[in-house]
């Protein structure tokens, strides 16, 4: 079904997700859940909707989470122990690394949540391995069971150190871009967003080109499509006629609502333009950044313009 990849990836009928730190299911601008909650949903639900059955497989934070979620025909979500049952820090998670692995593969093993007739028909021909923790062990699930790897980072040790080096611990620099770096040369194809992604893979990690696909992320059109702009205004309660700035995305420092507040104290000539920022903190500083872009707003003078 994909032209130009290795044989092993060109007839795909059913495919492991893997996606440890963070639930496709968790509401994105709140905690890890941004962006790449709504890549794997909605990949995976795209998929599914092709003939491609698709099993998702997180770390459970809870003890009353359901072992296994259908969220559509096709597409299953798993939640696998790994760890302690309730929410875990991101920088801690490379300790658990290995038994959500083991887990997975016995997940796997054992068609947990699929229907007898598909897990004895339909082995899994691939494994997709979503963000560096998922990597490593898409690493060891691959060399167990012989199945290709596809990788898609969403975003780079090397890269994060530059532009926001306070998000990084001071061991995981070192230690993460040594995964990633074997992940890569262990994956058969390394799928980029971009070709500023592409680039970045093969300049700072010396990723194999060959190995590169870019594939960029799509638009829901049964969510997002020209509509009527003065009821969807009035329907969240903002004024009809006044400039409107919007910022989506979690409040942390290097997603830039900080950048969004100084365009709008920007606007000098338009006094009564409105600011929205759709998203909660998240991160080991998304609380102080929150309280940073809310002073902010306060001392630039605009804080009665800006919607949290």
């Amino acid at each position: 079904m994909f032209h130009g990849l290795p044989t092993r990836l060109r007839e795909v009928r059913r495919l492991a997700v893997l996606s440890l730190h963070t639930s496709p299911l968790a509401q994105p601008g709140t905690g890890d859940g941004g962006g790449m909650n709504v890549y794997v949903r909605e990949l995976s639900t795209a998929l599914a909707r092709a003939g491609v059955e698709c099993d998702v497989y997180t770390r459970a934070w809870s003890a009353d989470l359901p072992a296994t979620v259908t969220v559509e025909p096709g597409f299953r979500l798993h939640h696998v122990p790994a760890g302690d049952l309730e929410p875990v820090p991101k920088e801690q998670l490379p300790e658990v690394v290995e038994e959500f692995a083991h887990n997975v593969l016995s997940l796997m093993a054992s068609g947990a949540g699929v229907a007898p007739a598909l897990h004895a028909e339909a082995g899994f021909d691939a494994v997709h391995a979503n963000y560096w923790l998922s990597g490593v062990a898409g690493h060891l699930i691959k060399h167990e069971l012989d199945l290709p790897l596809v990788s898609t980072f969403h975003t780079l040790a090397r890269v994060k150190a530059e532009s926001s080096p306070e998000e990084m611990s001071c061991d995981e620099p070192h230690r993460r871009v040594e995964a990633e770096a074997a992940v890569m040369a262990c994956s058969e194809v390394i799928l980029a967003s971009c070709t500023v992604e592409a680039e970045q893979l093969t300049s700072l990690y010396r990723a194999d080109p060959a190995r590169l696909r870019v594939v960029p992320p799509g638009v829901d059109h049964a969510f997002f499509g020209p509509g009527h702009r003065p009821q969807a205004r009035r329907a969240l309660g903002l004024p009809v006629d006044v400039p409107v700035l919007l910022y989506v995305g979690r409040i942390q420092p290097l997603k830039g609502a900080d950048v969004a507040v100084r365009t709008l104290a920007e606007l000098k000539g338009r006094p009564d333009a409105l600011l929205s920022i759709v998203g909660g903190p998240s991160g080991p500083r998304g609380e102080e950044h929150l309280e940073f872009v809310s002073h902010l707003a306060l001392e630039l003078g605009v804080s009665e313009r800006v919607r949290f």
